[in-house]
């Protein structure tokens, strides 16, 4: 067994394998992401392969933060995953330290993404919890339904991919207390898998907007321009008359005076954070959800 670095994606065998793996494990496929051409040497895997397959990978995500106003270069950790059949052998341990090793020296700060099943795992590589928060805004009236303004994005037309890839390359980061300038690829892979049918162009905006309507709530996730929203003037485009209340999937700047905070909720993913350094003295955040690997 031997750790292969990230270079297999062009080799159709080995990037098989590992699509293999990820759908047992996680249920995610790969492939669309990268026939689209947005699996980029940003989004590395790093792998234990046996017998010509992949049986346990560790990827980092290179990542240009914006934390407190200031810029910090980060490598997220993701895609964390063991064949069934070669669990208990430490070979997600021999990953880690030869990932962290690796990178030690190319980055500000290394975090990542835990579920409950795995939370003793990572402290015993340094790194700790930092806890996230809910921000979520009640709405005093209920503008007129007004969705039929906003264009529906298709991402197998080529037209709306190539405007989803053009805004992303000149996206201003989302938020300054804790935001992403550099998450062109990690956008993609959600549009493609996940929030396919929750992308809407705002004309009025010249912006990408990712949300979608459940009952009373609207999920609020991503705002994609080359300038700043004004955040409540796009709720007029958005909401319905049902929506009462708004949750931001990032931390909103514009309304942390109006917003109200709640840690984030048992059920998600916990942060993880080597150093852990004066991150500790952060103010409510959340880390955009668009930015998850």
């Amino acid at each position: 067994m031997m750790i292969h670095s990230y270079d297999f994606k062009d080799r159709d065998e080995y990037r098989a394998s590992f699509n293999r793996l990820s759908k047992l494990v996680f249920g995610i496929d790969f492939e669309a992401w990268y026939q689209k051409g947005a699996w980029d040497d940003r989004y590395n895997c790093h792998s234990i392969i046996a017998d010509n397959q992949i049986i346990a990978n560790v990827s980092v995500s290179k990542m240009d933060l914006v934390i407190n106003g200031e810029s910090k270069r980060a490598l997220q950790i993701g895609t964390v995953m063991t064949h069934p059949q070669h669990r208990g052998k430490g070979l997600s341990k021999q990953l880690m330290e030869y990932v962290l090793e690796t990178y030690e020296d190319t980055c500000d700060l290394f975090y990542l993404f835990a579920n409950s099943t795995v939370l003793d795992f990572y402290p015993k590589f340094g790194f700790t919890t930092l806890l996230e928060n809910q921000f979520y805004l009640n709405l005093s009236s209920q503008p007129k339904d007004k969705l039929n303004l906003l264009d529906k994005l298709d991402v197998s037309k080529e037209e709306h991919w190539n405007l989803i890839k053009r805004m992303l390359s000149s996206r201003k980061p989302i938020s300054k207390h804790f935001g992403i300038t550099s998450n062109e690829g990690l956008f993609q892979f959600y549009a493609l898998n996940v929030f396919h049918e929750c992308l809407y162009y705002s004309r009025t905006d010249d912006a990408i907007i990712v949300f979608n309507q459940d009952g009373e709530l609207l999920h609020l996730y991503d705002v994609i321009c080359d300038k700043q929203i004004d955040m409540e003037a796009l709720f007029s485009q958005i909401t319905t008359k049902q929506t009462r209340k708004v949750q931001f999937h990032f931390t909103p700047d514009q309304l942390l005076d109006k917003v109200y905070v709640e840690p984030i909720d048992k059920h998600e993913d916990v942060l993880f954070i080597r150093p852990f350094s004066d991150l500790g003295n952060l103010p409510a955040f959340c880390i955009p959800k668009l930015a998850h690997a």
